[in-house]
């Protein structure tokens, strides 16, 4: 309460009274004023223009008032009133009070002055939030205030939207919050609204997470044709009451499919059946190993609990455990000639026999299925769907490993040796094949034949020799060749070879040139040959107005077939055309060079004809060369002291 006084005439003034009341919760207080007329010795005095402000709102307002008027305030009494006043944020509030009259006197005055209202408490409460019993889809949320509160909320997105869960008073309450989604994270807050004030009060943020389905950590490589198949891994389970469905996936193919696993936090294993071990060596037929994708889903009855979790991790199988048994293999020689030129099918020759291979039926394993059969001999190989493996010839000898291999769906080998021997052998060759006329003119020939043959030794006995040597021949341009000549019994023979020889044999027409043909054969292969007999040559010949001198039909007065020399130095004469490197022409002769590109040492001047002079072979000697495709220009050039070519020199 505040008092304020006016002047004093003859025992009369006027007092103006303020009484507060608050409201904490609307932060404001209400004044009731009160203005008196009081004392004096005779009832009535004239009173000034009376103005009473409050908090700058004029609450009361009356002008001059004479003592004759007999009315308040120049008579005694009181007015009153009430103004509402609110007060700061933080409940505090000072105000100015106008108070501006005067008893008697005409001219008024100021008595007002300031007044502090009651400081109302706006302190929010201290609340603070606990959260617990966190499951799935629910948790219970404990709040409290340092005062007493009547409103209570809390808010599950860090104060973005609230939800009332109380409205009575006290300090502490809780509320269980239902319907939350598994593995989900949550900011949790909680608000007092303080009963005495209506200041609302909030706590700290807390951020927790419901529990969610469990969570795949890793998976432990499963080796699925162990005799016992073991699935090992590693999971965070929040509640070991839920079950759990485990999914085995190949790329997209489901393999595998384990339902009602109850799982604990950490390592699990989990040991398969054999029709599951078979499911998963079903799929893997065709492949050693694959990346498996392990999806592990969460239930609480039939309803999965927050998201599926997955890890992938290698599924394989192993050579120890899924190659296939394989017992071994026979094997023959199928060319009958090698066969029966050593009397027996197991023992085979080098190039010649023909190696045959019957696998036995290889059995797979763990669901594998067998693919093939391979062998490898001696550098030969052959491979076949089929147990019967046609391998050829054998191009090595001696001992000559066998391996045969099975082959599997998935790759696996199992493999079986046999070392067999492998005669050497080469096909009999006609080294030597010489035949010429007698005197190189005459119709007689003379042959010489030479050749080798492989001595093939079973038990250190020679299986192999000479078995036919025929002749036949045919003009040069005829079509046909005579019959064949054996000429067996005429040759000489060893272990290791052939020879036909005779000085005068076979008579051919020395006027034409023949083919002759020589087939020679032992027990395994063949050999042919054929040399060409020319026609007879003299060493001259006469025709008319014509002689000819190693040509047997001269075309000029004299034709020579071969070089002219005089005195040991070789006639200038047509020779043929320059190729390669002119520093190799020093022989005596007449050469074109129809072009000098790409020709080493040529002179300049492009297509024309060297002349090569030389005192003795290779000695002294002068290369001139005409360019006829520049205009005959003429170059000249040395080779000073048999040692070094002088350079071109045009002349």
């Amino acid at each position: 309460m505040a008092t304020w006084v006016s002047n004093t005439y003859d025992g009369r003034y006027l007092q103006l009274t303020i009484t507060e009341s608050i409201d904490a919760k609307g932060n404001y207080s209400t004044l009731n004023w009160t203005l008196q007329s009081i004392g004096g010795a005779v009832n009535y005095y004239s009173i000034a223009p009376t103005k009473i402000t409050i908090n700058g709102t004029v609450v009361y307002d009356k002008g001059a008032t004479s003592w004759s008027s007999k009315v308040f305030p120049a008579a005694k009494g009181s007015t009153s009133g009430s103004l509402t006043v609110y007060h700061n944020s933080d409940g505090k509030k000072s105000i100015s009070v106008g108070f501006s009259t005067r008893v008697y006197i005409s001219a008024a005055a100021e008595y007002g002055g300031n007044m502090t209202l009651t400081n109302i408490d706006r302190a929010a409460p201290n609340v603070s939030v606990n959260v617990s019993n966190i499951t799935a889809n629910s948790i219970k949320i404990a709040a409290s205030s340092s005062a007493t509160a009547n409103k209570w909320w809390y808010s599950l997105n860090g104060g973005s939207s609230w939800v009332e869960f109380n409205s009575s008073s006290g300090a502490n309450k809780e509320t269980t919050v239902t319907g939350l989604s598994p593995n989900t994270s949550y900011t949790v807050q909680a608000c007092a609204r303080k009963s005495y004030n209506g200041v609302d009060g909030y706590s700290g943020k807390t951020t927790i997470k419901t529990l969610g389905g469990s969570v795949l950590s890793s998976v432990s490589a499963l080796t699925a044709d162990n005799a016992t198949a073991k699935i090992t891994l590693s999971a965070t389970v929040y509640d070991t009451s839920y079950k759990h469905k485990l999914v085995l996936k190949d790329g997209s193919t489901t393999v595998l499919t384990l339902t009602g696993l109850s799982l604990s936090n950490g390592s699990n294993t989990i040991t398969l059946t054999a029709a599951q071990r078979s499911s998963i060596l079903a799929d893997m037929a065709a492949k050693k190993s694959f990346i498996g994708t392990f999806e592990l889903s969460t239930f609480s009855g039939s309803s999965q609990i927050g998201s599926t979790s997955t890890k992938t991790a290698t599924v394989q199988t192993t050579a120890a455990n899924s190659a296939p048994t394989f017992s071994g293999f026979t094997y023959k020689d199928t060319n009958t000639t090698a066969a029966g030129v050593t009397g027996n099918n197991q023992i085979l020759i080098q190039s010649v026999s023909t190696l045959q291979v019957i696998a036995s039926a290889a059995t797979a394993k763990n669901g594998a299925t067998i693919s093939s059969y391979s062998v490898s001999a001696g550098g030969s190989t052959a491979s076949s769907t089929t147990v019967t493996l046609n391998v050829g010839k054998i191009y090595t000898s001696g001992t000559v490993p066998i391996i045969v291999t099975t082959i599997d769906s998935r790759g696996y080998t199992s493999s079986a040796t046999v070392n067999i021997t492998v005669i050497a052998y080469e096909s009999i060759d006609i080294t030597t094949a010489i035949m010429r006329r007698v005197n190189e003119v005459e119709d007689v020939t003379q042959v010489t034949l030479e050749g080798d043959i492989t001595p093939v030794k079973v038990n250190n006995v020679n299986k192999n020799t000479l078995r036919k040597l025929y002749y036949q021949y045919k003009r040069t341009d005829a079509s046909a060749y005579s019959s064949l000549t054996d000429i067996t019994s005429f040759a000489t023979f060893t272990d290791s070879g052939f020879t036909f020889t005779s000085d005068e044999w076979l008579s051919l027409d020395a006027n034409y040139s023949w083919y002759v043909r020589f087939c020679v054969y032992d027990n395994l292969t063949g050999d042919t040959a054929t040399i060409t007999v020319s026609q007879g040559t003299p060493l001259i010949s006469f025709r008319r107005k014509k002689v000819g001198i190693n040509k047997r039909e001269p075309t000029q007065a004299l034709d020579v077939d071969g070089n002219i020399a005089a005195n040991g130095v070789i006639v200038l004469g047509y020779a043929g055309h320059v190729e390669g490197d002119f520093n190799n022409y020093k022989n005596g002769g007449i050469f074109f060079a129809p072009t000098t590109s790409g020709i080493s040492n040529a002179p300049p001047g492009g297509a024309g004809y060297l002349e090569v002079l030389s005192a003795t072979d290779g000695f002294n000697l002068i290369q001139r060369y005409t360019a006829t495709a520049a205009g005959c220009k003429v170059y000249i050039r040395s080779f000073i002291l048999n040692t070094n070519w002088t350079p071109w020199t045009e002349k």
